[in-house]
Parts: structure tokens; sequence; C-alpha cells
């Protein structure tokens, strides 16, 4: 792909964002599992075509915005290279990335997707196209647009770092039953930082794995386990693939396949929405095989099984209601210091389990605005993503439940992810980032009265409708499902 037809699309989209006046937003679904119906009332700037890998060097890719990881693993995999810090889905753009801070289990060494990005390309609100945003050409930019989820811009063009890697990965799985035993574990790996990648799983109370994995350049083809779209009835325990550390020590997968590992089930999410037993013939079979092919395609990505194609289907079944009532999604930030107390506050507004603990140096810098934590209230450079994904196990509301965790959150220094559902008041927000930074980069780059502020963004859906049809069917027919997936837990996710 040339950049002369790169500069086309550019030019284009640049000409189309002249003519508007409203509210701009892009037409891409994204992964957020908020609502977006406030799309519907904005200006949608086309943005599928950027979709061209348009160089690839030994030490960085350049990418359009909406290339996929998935299509950056593709490329750059045969070339025994990565991108240091990637998001373990193959359907993330990286312009989504950028934006919306992308991390997975190889941040504990390279930080967030952000830390690693060389330039990259914007068109602001009035239509103005900005090349090779830097830490030295328009470094207020580079800096404060992470975290930021396209309130600043359309982002056009990514150039990113690469580094070395091998076809094949080595996965250990390192079980514990106390968490004493399990944290000293863990924090002698991260400071080390001898694992290529690392994570863990809270299996329930008590019940702790460490994944670590590490590149290896040969394997024996009998030993590798080989995820394909055709073969995922027979492959579940990809969607939580640590759950099999009972049985083995470890695994060997294609680098391919454990870089986007989560990509077909969202970790363990996929069972939420279909029935017990059942639930893979549905998710495999009637969800894809019936789907009409404008929803199965309305985003890049590989495969027909890809997740996120799932997610926005299910989502719009179910409803917002029940969705936020029963069903938590959510990231706390957590210093490493920190997280018994994470775990402990966790178990007492709600007994969801398993939780992914994955770690992130977090490189500060002052000039960043919402992908750092304040060293004030964090002395630790490790921190945490506490994913807890699943069905609410308490009577507790889910809005009491999220607040008390952005407030933990936001009380040790760190943000919250913004990408689920968030409760949080004007005042509270804006008590833990920079406002005035926030708002001077907007004024300063055109997208104040242009995009939508990034509080009205993550804030949009605080209030939901209890009593549209699919809310009530679903309730209808749901409780008792929901009922049964507590009860067969263990079950479901293995």
């Amino acid at each position: 792909m040339s950049y002369e037809k790169y500069n086309e699309k550019v030019k284009k989209i640049s000409n189309s964002i002249k003519l508007n006046d409203n509210l701009l937003t892009t037409n891409r679904k994204g992964h957020n599992y908020r609502d977006l119906k406030f799309k519907k009332k904005q200006t949608r700037i086309d943005t599928g075509n950027l979709t061209n890998i348009l160089s690839i060097e030994k030490d960085c890719i350049d990418c359009e915005s909406a290339v996929t990881i998935g299509k950056v693993n593709r490329a750059t995999i045969p070339r025994k290279r990565i991108i240091p810090s990637l998001p373990e889905g193959d359907n993330f753009t990286v312009g989504g990335c950028l934006a919306g801070l992308g991390l997975g289990s190889s941040s504990y060494i390279h930080g967030f997707f952000n830390d690693n990005v060389i330039d990259f390309d914007i068109i602001l609100g009035n239509g103005e196209f900005i090349k090779n945003v830097s830490q030295t050409n328009n470094s207020d930019l580079y800096y404060g647009i992470g975290g930021t989820y396209g309130t600043m811009g359309i982002i056009t063009r990514v150039k990113t770092k690469l580094i070395p890697c091998e076809k094949y990965v080595k996965i250990n799985y390192i079980n514990y039953n106390s968490f004493e035993k399990f944290y000293e574990e863990f924090k002698q790996r991260i400071d080390k930082k001898s694992d290529d990648f690392i994570e863990a799983f809270a299996n329930k109370k008590e019940d702790y794995t460490i994944v670590a994995a590490n590149f290896i350049s040969e394997v024996k083809p009998e030993n590798i386990s080989i995820i394909k779209d055709k073969d995922i009835l027979k492959q579940r325990h990809m969607s939580i693939y640590a759950q099999i550390a009972n049985k083995k020590k470890h695994t060997y997968l294609r680098s391919l396949d454990y870089l986007e590992r989560y990509s077909y089930a969202a970790f363990w999410g996929h069972y939420l929405y279909t029935p017990y037993k059942i639930r893979d013939y549905v998710y495999a079979g009637l969800m894809y095989s019936l789907m009409p092919a404008k929803i199965l395609e309305s985003s890049p990505g590989h495969g027909k099984y890809n997740i996120s194609k799932y997610f926005h289907a299910a989502n719009h079944i179910v409803g917002d209601y029940t969705r936020d009532e029963y069903v938590l999604a959510t990231d706390m930030g957590v210093p490493l210091s920190k997280l018994k107390e994470a775990m402990d506050l966790a178990d007492n507004m709600t007994g969801t389990y398993p939780r992914w603990i994955c770690p992130i140096i977090d490189n500060y810098n002052s000039k960043k605005i919402f992908c750092t934590r304040k060293p004030e209230l964090c002395k630790d450079d490790i921190i945490l993503d506490l994913g807890i994904y699943g069905i609410k196990n308490t009577n507790i509301k889910s809005k009491e439940i999220n607040q008390t965790f952005e407030k933990f959150s936001f009380d040790n220094g760190i943000f919250k992810g913004f990408f689920s559902t968030c409760y949080f008041t004007y005042e509270e927000f804006w008590k833990q980032f920079d406002q005035e930074k926030y708002e001077y980069i907007r004024k300063k780059y055109h997208a104040k009265g242009n995009f939508m502020d990034i509080y009205e963004k993550i804030n949009y859906r605080n209030e939901v409708q209890k009593n549209n049809i699919r809310s009530q069917l679903f309730m209808f027919f749901g409780k008792k499902y929901l009922k049964q997936i507590n009860n067969n837990k263990e079950k479901l996710i293995r």
C-alpha cells in the first residue's frame, strides 16, 4: 500500500469534516462495554478503509489506523517481530490501542501500547491534518492522546516499535493455594523480568495460577496446541486456558495463537449469553451461521468467530438494563502492593470469579493525562489490571459495585478502565485527572465543540431503560439461567 493512496484517503476524510457542523465520531463499533447509542446523533466519519499496512522495517511498523492487531501479527510474526505491548485479541485496531490504552501480558516490561508508539497522524475537528505527532513534534498531543477515547481527533496512521520474537511460546502454569505464596512468587517473577509474558488468575478464593510464557524457536509438532475457527468447539479451554493448569504444568502454542488467545471467547465471557451445555453450539453455530452477514462483517477482524462481533450482537439482544444489573465487566487499577486489599474488596462486593491479574509497568510522565498513576498516592511502578468479568453474585447494585471499585482505584492513584460502564460524578472524575491540561489540548487542537468530551463519552449511560422489550424478555427467561450459571460456574468456565 502506497503512502500516496493513504494521503488520498486522508484528504477525503479531512474534506468531509470541513463540511460538517455537528459533533464527530467514527463509524467503528469498537470494543467498549458501554452503550454506543450516542453515535447515532453524531456525524459518523467512515474510517473503515484505513486498513492497510504502509511499511514494515526491522524495528518498526507503519499502519493506517484501522489495521487490526491480528493483521499486524500475521505480517510481523513471520519476520520474527511483534509490537512490544499487545492486547490479547485480534480485532483491536492500532488507532484504538493508541487512544484507548492497549495493554497485555508483556506490559509489565514494555508498558502500554502508547509507550511504544513512535509517531502518528491525526485529523483535527476543523479538518486540519497533522502529520508525525511525536515526542518532539506536537508533544503535548503525543503524550495527551492516551486514554482520550476518540475525543481529540481522528487518528489515521500509527507507527510503532517492533521487537524480536519466535514462532512458538512455551506456557508454564504455577498453582498456589494461598494468596501469600502466590503473591511472593508473582512479585519475584515481575522483578526479574525473565518471562516474555506474565499474567495470573484468581480462580476462586485462595486458588491462584501464574501463567508465564516464553518464546521458543522449535517445538515437536505433536506437542503444539493449535486453535482454528473450525475447532472452536474442541478448544473451549482457550476461553480460560489457565484452567487446564490443574492437569498440565505447561503447554505449547504458536505465538499467533497465544497473542490472540482471548479473541474467541473474551476470556470466559461468552458463556454469559448462551445456555449451559448448549452454549458452544449457540456460540459457534447459531450465533454465527444464522446471523446476517452485515453484523458479522461490521468490523474488520480475523475469523467469523471473532468475539467482538459476538458481543455487539449479544449486548443488543439482552438490553442495557439486564447487562448492567446482572453482568460485571470491569477493570480495576490496582498498585501491586495493594492487590490483597483489592481482592478482599471484590470478595465483599461480589463473589465473581475468576479474575484476571495483568501487571503493567507505569512509565510515569507528567505530560500524560489519563494513562499514568499519581506518584504521590501510588509508589509502585508496577500497577495491575484486575479484570472482574462475569455474573454479579450479590444483591448489591451494579452501580454501587462499580462506584466502589472506581473509588478504590482513584484513592490509590490509578485510573479505572474506561471501557466499561462508568459511574463517576463530574466532580469525582476531574478530581483524579488534569482537567485544565485536557481542555487546553482540546481547545488548541480544535477538538472542543467538534468531538464529545471524555466525561460525557464514558459516562454517557448512567441511566438505562428498565422496561424496554428486550430487557423484559431477558429478565423473564433469564433469571433461572443466571442462577444456573452461578451454580455451575466451575463447569461453565472449564
